[in-house]
C-alpha cells in the first residue's frame, strides 16, 4: 500500500493524467463511432438499445471534461504526439467510409476516381506519418497538414460526389433558395423538386452565409471549406505561442475526424465560425463584439439561441444589468441584419418546418445518441419541446442561484451542458448536431487550459 508521499510522486495514470485533450479526444472518437447512428431501418428500439451505451460513456466523459479534469500537466496520457498517431487512423477510416459512400450512393452518381484517390489519401499518410514520427511535431507543420488533409478530402468529394437532393437535400435546399433570391424571388416560397415539395426550413441567416457563393455559381461545399478553415485558423492564431502544438493536434482532430469528411455535404460552418469568432472575441475582452457575432449566429441557426442567456448572464456577472442589457441589444442587432428582410415571410414557414411537422409522430426521429426516443413513451413527440424549454430554464435558473458564469470556462462549461441536454431531448436528432458541439467543446478545452492568449493590458492613462 503506497503512502501519501508515494501517492504523491507516483506517475499519473488516472483521470487528471488524461486530461481535458483526452477527454475532448474521447468525446469526438464516441461521435465519429456513431456518427448518423446506422441505416434507416435499423433505427428501432433494438437500435436505440445498443446506443444506450454509448451515450452513457459520452456523458462520462464529457462531464468529466467539464467537471473533473485538469490540464494534466505532469505525465500526460495524452500528448500532441500521441494524438497525431490517431490521425493515421482517422484517414484510413476515411478512406474506408468514402468507399462505403461509392458504393452506397452508387445509384445518384457517386463515382471515385481510383487513381485520384489513392494519390491523395497515401500523400496523406505520408505526411501523416512524418509527423507522428516527430518526437515534438512543429506546430505549423501539424496544423497545415491537417487543413490540407480537409481541404483535401472536401475537394475530392466535391470532384466524386454530386451534390444531389436525392443523397441529402440540405445543401441543395440552400442553393435553390439562394438561387430565388438572385432572382429575386421570395426563397420561401413552396419549391417544386420532381415528385418533392419542399418549404424552405432554414433561418434567413443561411440564405446569407452561402448567397456569395451561389452567386458566382461555386459548389457550395466550397462555403464550407471557407467557413471551416476560417474556424480553425482563428482558434489557431488565439493560441499561446508555446502552447500551439497542442492546440494544432485538437484541431486536427476535428478537422480530420472520419466523419465530419463522411459528411461533406453539412451546412453548419457557418455557424461554427460565429460561435468561434463570438468565444474568441470574448477570450479578448471584446464582449460588444461577441455578443454582435453571436446575434449573427442567432440569425443563422437557432442553437445560437441557446448560447445566449448564459452569455448575457456572463455579462451581468461582469458589470452589472445595463452591460447584459446592451449585449443583449447588439446581438438583437447582429440578428436583424441578417434576417430582418426575410421576417415577413419566414416565421410561418421556420416555425411550420422545425417544430410543428415533427409532432406528428409517435416516436423522435433520433438514430444517435438521445434520450427523446426513450422519453416519448412517456410524453408525445410535440410535447418534447416544452420538456426542452423546462430543462434550459432550469439550468440557466441553477446558474442564476449559484452565481455561475462569471468567466469565459464557466460560461462555455454550462453552455456546453445546455446544448447537449438540448440535443439529446429533441424530436429530431442528427449525428451532425454532435459536431456543432464539437465546437464550444474545442474551445472550452482550450480555454480552461489556458492554452488562448489573453489580451495585453491597457496601459493606465
Amino acid at each position: 500500500m503506497l503512502t501519501p508521499t508515494q501517492r504523491a510522486s507516483a506517475p499519473q495514470t488516472s483521470l487528471s493524467g488524461f486530461g481535458r485533450a483526452g477527454l475532448f479526444t474521447a468525446c469526438l472518437l464516441l461521435i465519429s463511432l456513431i456518427s448518423d447512428g446506422g441505416p434507416q431501418r435499423s433505427a428501432g428500439f433494438i437500435h436505440q438499445l445498443v446506443l444506450l451505451p454509448f451515450t452513457a460513456l459520452f456523458l462520462f466523459c464529457l462531464w468529466s471534461l467539464l467537471f473533473v479534469a485538469e490540464a494534466a500537466a505532469s505525465n500526460p496520457l495524452w500528448t500532441p504526439r500521441r494524438g497525431t498517431f490517431l490521425l493515421l487512423f482517422f484517414e484510413l477510416g476515411t478512406a474506408a467510409l468514402f468507399l462505403y459512400e461509392v458504393h452506397h450512393f452508387a445509384s445518384v452518381g457517386y463515382h471515385l476516381h481510383r487513381i485520384l484517390t489513392a494519390a491523395f489519401f497515401a500523400i496523406m499518410l505520408v505526411l501523416l506519418a512524418a509527423v507522428a514520427a516527430q518526437r515534438s511535431p512543429k506546430p505549423a507543420y501539424l496544423f497545415a497538414v491537417a487543413l490540407a488533409g480537409y481541404i483535401g478530402g472536401v475537394l475530392l468529394a466535391i470532384i466524386s460526389f454530386p451534390l444531389t437532393y436525392l443523397r441529402s437535400d440540405m445543401m441543395p435546399v440552400i442553393l435553390w433558395a439562394d438561387t430565388n433570391v438572385l432572382r429575386h424571388v421570395d426563397p420561401y416560397i413552396t419549391m417544386h423538386v420532381a415528385d418533392r415539395v419542399y418549404d424552405f426550413p432554414y433561418l434567413p441567416g443561411m440564405i446569407v452565409a452561402y448567397l456569395p457563393f451561389a452567386g458566382v455559381h461555386l459548389d457550395l461545399r466550397f462555403a464550407s471549406i471557407f467557413y471551416v478553415c476560417a474556424s480553425a485558423g482563428l482558434i489557431y492564431w488565439a493560441a499561446l505561442a508555446d502552447r500551439r502544438r497542442e492546440v494544432a493536434a485538437l484541431l486536427a482532430l476535428f478537422l480530420l475526424s472520419p466523419y465530419l469528411q463522411y459528411r461533406h455535404e453539412l451546412y453548419l460552418s457557418p455557424h461554427w465560425l460565429t460561435l468561434v469568432v463570438a468565444f474568441v472575441l470574448m477570450q479578448r475582452r471584446h464582449f460588444a463584439w461577441a455578443a454582435f457575432a453571436l446575434g449573427i449566429g442567432m440569425a443563422i441557426y437557432q442553437f445560437s439561441w441557446i448560447i445566449l442567456p448564459f452569455v448575457l448572464l456572463n455579462a451581468l456577472r461582469r458589470r452589472g444589468w445595463f452591460e447584459a442589457a446592451k449585449l443583449a441589444v447588439l446581438a438583437g442587432i447582429g440578428a436583424l441584419l441578417l434576417a430582418g428582410p426575410f421576417l415577413a415571410t419566414a416565421t410561418k414557414r421556420i416555425e411550420s418546418n422545425t417544430v410543428s411537422q415533427w409532432g406528428l409522430a409517435l416516436h423522435a426521429d433520433a438514430q444517435p445518441m438521445n434520450f427523446s426516443y426513450w422519453i416519448t413513451y412517456l410524453i408525445h413527440p410535440d410535447k418534447l419541446l416544452r420538456l426542452q424549454a423546462l430543462l434550459m430554464v432550469a439550468i440557466f435558473l441553477f446558474c442564476f442561484a449559484k452565481k455561475r458564469c462569471a468567466t469565459l470556462e464557466d460560461t462555455l462549461r454550462w453552455i456546453i451542458v445546455a446544448l447537449t441536454l438540448f440535443i439529446l431531448c429533441n424530436v429530431l436528432v442528427d449525428g451532425y448536431f454532435y459536431l456543432m458541439l464539437l465546437v464550444p467543446m474545442l474551445v472550452y478545452t482550450c480555454v480552461a487550459n489556458g492554452w488562448l492568449r489573453e489580451p495585453k493590458p491597457t496601459p493606465a492613462l
